[in-house]
């Protein structure tokens, strides 16, 4: 069996594959296949792929564009690997990166491996170093929860056998594939490493193609996956489990969780997020739950909660920021109004007094 098999999508990197071919092949641990699927790209990112001749390198065509996660699927369908490493063709693997991350799966018993990234830009250009501090998966999870991604998934590390659990991924998530990546890996019970090494440079591109610039497609496009995210919790069956992730909200709400309130509770939790669109997750499963007549009951035994309680729970969407740019907006437009109000009488005043 090969050690490691690197998972690569690869879409218009025409500009960038070179140098993250060269950073693959010159690696010290050269135990290794590289499976590189093209996503149907329309540059010449293929001809770039076809100069390098190394037998290790498993080049595979899409017939047409299908995604991220689509691409990592058919690359994992092909790989032999008892690790894998996923990681884009527009970064670059520092020479040892790959040694590092065999030696820590050889020397324990980790299922995950995250190792740091450096940050460049499209000119191979440093900018900073990431550096990620210990976290337990329930942390994780309540920051995915309540937030959003706290990983990072290029250089990403996994053993097969613990793949396994989580493919297929799925095909339409995009740009919070990889933080649903994260939360069914850690609801699969992986162990999970950081390495304290930086061994991936990052490239972060401002063309304005990337899936993951910051333009407004992007945005709308993680906010409309938060739903299917979020769903990923309801998988959640353990209440000791999410007694743990979600402690401090607990507390504050008084609100635990029960066998059969596992929907309600995730959904009153995420009404404490400051995310609107995690609020309104919470609140249409809420809906749901509140919807069959046994449940009704249910939560009136468990919680003491009433339709009254139900209605009240709008008020947990009014955000203090808005209401005070709301106010500041109310008060600079009176003031307008007078002042237009003002002008207006001054303006029949001069008029009268002329003719």
């Amino acid at each position: 069996m090969i050690m490691i098999s690197i998972l690569t999508p690869c879409f218009n990197h025409e500009k960038y594959i070179k140098y993250y071919l060269q950073s693959v092949l010159e690696q010290s641990f050269q135990d290794f296949e590289l499976i590189i699927v093209d996503d149907y790209s329309t540059d010449n990112s293929i001809q770039e792929i076809q100069k390098f001749n190394d037998s290790r390198i498993k080049l595979i065509k899409h017939e047409f564009n299908k995604g991220i996660n689509a691409t990592l699927n058919t690359a994992f369908e092909n790989s032999n690997g008892e690790y894998i490493v996923l990681c884009a063709s527009d970064d670059i693997l520092e020479k040892n990166a790959l040694e590092v991350i065999y030696q820590t799966f050889k020397d324990s018993d980790v299922d995950v491996i995250y190792p740091n990234i450096s940050i460049i830009d499209e000119n191979n250009v440093f900018q900073k170093k990431n550096r990620y501090s210990s976290k337990e998966n329930i942390d994780i999870l309540n920051h995915i929860f309540f937030k959003g991604n706290c990983l990072a998934s290029v250089g990403m590390s996994i053993r097969t056998t613990f793949f396994k659990k989580i493919y297929p991924l799925d095909n339409s998530m995009c740009n919070h594939q990889d933080t649903k990546m994260h939360v069914e890996l850690i609801l699969n019970n992986s162990k999970i490493l950081f390495l304290k090494e930086h061994l991936i440079q990052y490239r972060i591109s401002s063309e304005s193609a990337s899936i993951s610039a910051r333009i407004d497609s992007t945005i709308i496009r993680e906010n409309l996956e938060i739903n299917f995210l979020m769903d990923s919790f309801l998988k959640i069956k353990d209440e000791k489990l999410l007694e743990n992730i979600f402690k401090n909200e607990i507390e504050k709400t008084k609100i635990k969780p029960y066998g059969n309130t596992l929907e309600f509770f995730l959904g009153r939790m995420a009404l404490e997020s400051e995310d609107k669109f995690r609020k309104i997750w919470g609140y249409h499963k809420i809906m749901k739950f509140y919807n069959e007549i046994n449940n009704v009951k249910i939560l009136n035994e468990k919680y003491n909660f009433t339709f009254k309680d139900y209605l009240a729970l709008v008020k947990l969407f009014k955000s203090e920021k808005f209401f005070k740019k709301y106010k500041k907006y109310k008060r600079v437009s009176f003031i307008l109004i007078y002042i237009i109000v003002f002008e207006l009488i001054v303006i029949g005043i001069l008029s009268w007094l002329i003719f």
